[in-house]
């Protein structure tokens, strides 16, 4: 495989999206340098109901540098599944790209992220970095300016879900000064770095339908392997989070169930209860597809503040020396989200009875039977037509 310095390989995975063609326009179209950008897609479209969406629309369909793998979407694996398939048509490009396949890009957006990790690198920070995070929001693109290219989102803190997976709670808004900031967290939707990260931790192909458990698997991989993640000091990419609407795979597929994937992400990341409980295929070509050996899991735990053992999460990386709040470590196992709710409940069940206690007396007890009985009676009469007294319409 020849290398091709200075390109950039961009992943495209998409699932029956009406916008995909609008991404690999944008992309194209706001390149300083079109002809260094090579793009790898995995469609999964619907024949019937999909005849009208294609990835690649007109004006790219014989576009050298543009490949396109299309599988029926009953087919479909999964995000994790097809960003491997995506990763099959890198060529050996210097730099790769993730998103997602509804997507808007600024102006020089392949500039902007070359300089960005030559800038970590030249300034000592890293020597493996990444750039990641949950770009905005795309319904604010065309706010966008220079005044405000600065503030980007920055995954602050992870949390325990209800299934005891690590799972990232949100972003927040930071102005990065310029400054590039190290966080334990890759998020799906934005990836940038050096492609040769796909000999040290490849795609896995083997992890069906997992969602929930990918970007908390890809962060530790990358950690352990060495490489550092920093929030991007400037938006690259706007995403569109808000798709009700939109087909999904779980919904499509009656056969959908990441839990042989979602069970091998938890044997990775420690998180089993016992390693007797863990089946045999689970543990298949860990060498490859595991973990790194540069750096350890519990390395990356300390540095991300992750208690496997407690279920709780003690940094949050939009915090002054990254400290988590007492609100933030209460809040990092979604077990909390319930009691916090029910802890409500309780409150305005026991505010109810002291209401009660106060002012439900015998003699409030007999007027409001009076009451209801009287509009009982009224309600009966006007229902069947005949009223116990007459009302008058004065003109």
């Amino acid at each position: 495989m020849q290398s091709k310095p200075g390109t950039i390989f961009v992943s495209i995975a998409s699932y029956r999206d009406d916008v995909c063609s609008t991404t690999l326009d944008s992309l194209y179209t706001m390149a300083d340098k079109k002809e260094r950008v090579y793009v790898g897609i995995c469609q999964q479209n619907k024949n019937e109901e999909d005849r009208g969406i294609d990835c690649v629309s007109k004006g790219y369909q014989d576009h050298p540098n543009v490949k396109i793998i299309r599988i029926p979407h009953f087919d479909a694996k999964g995000p994790t599944h097809a960003r491997y398939l995506c990763s099959t048509l890198w060529n050996g490009e210097e730099y790769f790209l993730q998103i997602d396949s509804h997507s808007k890009f600024v102006k020089g957006w392949d500039t902007l992220c070359i300089n960005m990790l030559t800038d970590i690198k030249n300034k000592g920070l890293s020597k493996k970095p990444v750039l990641s995070h949950y770009p905005k929001e795309i319904s604010t693109y065309d706010e966008y300016n220079d005044t405000i290219k600065n503030n980007v989102t920055r995954i602050c803190k992870s949390f325990f879900n209800d299934r005891e997976m690590i799972s990232f709670m949100g972003a927040e808004e930071i102005n990065s000064n310029n400054v590039p900031y190290m966080t334990p967290y890759v998020a799906g939707g934005m990836v940038f770095c050096e492609s040769y990260f796909l000999k040290e931790l490849p795609f896995d192909p083997n992890l069906p339908f997992l969602f929930v458990g990918e970007e908390i698997l890809h962060s530790i991989r990358f950690y352990t392997n060495g490489w550092d993640v920093f929030t991007p000091t400037e938006n690259i990419v706007f995403h569109e989070y808000t798709r009700a609407e939109k087909p999904k795979i779980w919904t499509d597929n009656p056969y959908y169930s990441d839990i042989p994937a979602f069970d091998k992400v938890k044997y990775y990341l420690k998180l089993v209860d016992s390693d007797k409980d863990v089946k045999n295929y689970l543990k298949f070509n860990l060498d490859k597809y595991g973990l790194g050996t540069v750096r350890t899991l519990e390395d990356y735990y300390n540095f991300a503040g992750i208690d496997i053992v407690n279920k709780k999460v003690y940094k949050n990386f939009c915090k002054t020396n990254n400290i988590a709040t007492q609100e933030d470590i209460l809040m990092s196992n979604e077990i909390n989200h319930k009691k916090d709710i029910t802890t409500n409940l309780k409150t305005i069940s026991t505010n109810t009875i002291t209401f009660f206690k106060n002012y439900v007396t015998l003699k409030n007890i007999i007027l409001f039977l009076i009451v209801i009985g009287m509009i009982a009676v009224i309600i009966y009469y006007i229902l069947n037509k005949k009223l116990p007294f007459k009302i008058s319409n004065k003109k």
